[in-house]
């Protein structure tokens, strides 16, 4: 009997201390007790060695040619290595292969971009790094290229740019006046895609002045596909292509401060002749007016610039023919007689 009370009264202390112990515990909330590990943390060296196993993109080592690639000695390679699945035309003729004659396509892209595709290959299209030379490749590269052109839209694109731009970017494409690229370089403008010329030329950059409201569309675009010429030579077997740098017809002597106009400044045969030539040598940076349209561009129109030119004109013949600060010199661009017909123009815009 005394074993079976002690039995009941242990049973009941255990029980009041299980009561206890429930009323002491923190309340469940669902959330887990004690602390939570973080997932997105891994040990470092599990990230390092994740890191070093990474495979990482190669890209071809440009080695830019010594001499202008030819898009004709390009064309052979094309149709030894290429044609079959870019079809003769350049327009695609298997599924996924480019079509080269699309110019959305074609002016997103750049010679650079095309030697690395063609060296180490580009989807299904396979390397051709082992099977042609660097100048193979950028011989096939301006062929492609020359596919989205033609020798009509290169003449019209040469006539404009001598007109517009030669005078600081000068004849050749070399480069007039600082600042100003150099067309002959592939280093400088194989990674350059045609929308990025498209753009510079639409919206200016630096000194140079925006052309949009002074070239159409089209021959904007005529300009940027002249300006490749400068990098390779354009010229097919079944084409004839006038593409030939400006060349200076007359050598100025050098230019002497101290001569005077030797026209008359109210020649209005000269004063024609020369509003003619300001228009469309001149206004862009120097405006329309002569008033100036960029900065330290004199005013023409103003009583203190009329009074130099007058009594000095010399001076302004000398800076016109041999250029000063961001000015080129327009000496392979205009004769003598035009440079004074200028002036006496200039001269004319008196208050």
């Amino acid at each position: 009997m005394e074993k079976r009370k002690s039995t009941i009264g242990i049973g009941i202390c255990l029980m009041v201390l299980g009561i206890g112990v429930a009323a002491c515990a923190p309340p469940k909330t669902g959330l887990p007790q004690g602390p939570t590990a973080i997932p997105t943390l891994a040990p470092i060296t599990e990230i390092v060695g994740q890191l070093e196993s990474t495979p990482t993109q190669s890209f071809a080592h440009l080695s830019y040619p010594a001499r202008p690639p030819s898009a004709q000695s390009g064309q052979g390679i094309y149709d030894t290595n290429c044609a079959q699945c870019h079809g003769a035309d350049g327009n695609g003729v298997v599924p996924a292969a480019r079509n080269f004659r699309d110019l959305d396509y074609m002016r997103g892209e750049t010679p650079a971009s095309f030697f690395t595709a063609i060296a180490e290959g580009r989807g299904e299209m396979p390397a051709f790094d082992n099977t042609l030379t660097s100048d193979e490749i950028w011989d096939s590269v301006f062929y492609v290229w020359r596919l989205s052109t033609n020798a009509e839209t290169l003449t019209q694109g040469q006539q404009i740019f001598n007109e517009n731009c030669a005078s600081c970017h000068g004849g050749d494409g070399a480069g007039l006046v600082l600042g100003s690229a150099d067309f002959t370089d592939p280093r400088q403008t194989g990674s350059l895609a045609p929308r990025d010329l498209y753009q510079t030329i639409t919206q200016g950059l630096g000194s140079m002045p925006a052309w949009q409201s002074r070239l159409s569309q089209d021959e904007r675009w005529d300009v940027i596909d002249y300006l490749r010429t400068f990098t390779y030579d354009p010229a097919l077997a079944e084409e004839v292509v006038t593409v030939a740098p400006q060349t200076p017809t007359t050598t100025l002597d050098a230019c002497d401060p101290e001569q005077e106009n030797p026209l008359t400044w109210e020649d209005r045969t000269a004063i024609e002749a020369g509003q003619v030539t300001y228009e469309a040598q001149c206004a862009l940076c120097h405006g329309q007016d002569g008033s100036g349209g960029l900065p330290n561009t004199p005013d023409f129109t103003s009583g203190e610039a009329q009074d130099k030119l007058h009594e000095s004109p010399g001076n302004f013949y000398c800076a016109i023919s041999e250029g000063v600060g961001a000015m080129p010199s327009f000496s392979n661009q205009l004769s003598q007689e035009s440079h004074w017909q200028v002036l006496t123009y200039l001269g004319s815009l008196a208050p």
